[in-house]
């Protein structure tokens, strides 16, 4: 008796910790697409290409190069779709043709 009740309590535990690890590398993810495009931002491309379903935003703003990604993500089981959570990332930058003169020394 007790098993049949411990059992799907341990299984719910399991998929929500696994729902838990997939949001963590999701973010790690999601933070490196979001420095890449804020790097390649300062560095002038103007076209930046995201991975399949992230969501991509650069823009400029008071000197700084923003860049967000953003992806939904759904818990792994079919009966609690409607759980999803959005996960971000944002990154900054400096344009590089900003940095020119540091303590008055040329680059």
């Amino acid at each position: 008796m007790e098993a049949a009740l411990v059992i799907p309590v341990l299984l719910a535990v399991t998929v929500l910790l696994v729902w838990v690890t997939t949001l963590g590398a999701t973010y790690v993810r999601l933070l490196d697409v979001a420095q890449t495009a804020a790097r390649q931002a300062a560095r002038g491309v103007t076209s930046v290409d995201a991975p399949t379903g992230v969501t991509m935003t650069v823009i400029e703003r008071d000197g700084l190069i923003h860049a967000e990604a953003s992806e939904e993500v759904t818990p792994p089981l079919v009966g609690f779709i409607d759980w999803g959570l959005t996960v971000s990332a944002r990154a900054h930058a400096m344009p590089e043709w900003i940095v020119t003169e540091v303590d008055g020394a040329e680059w």
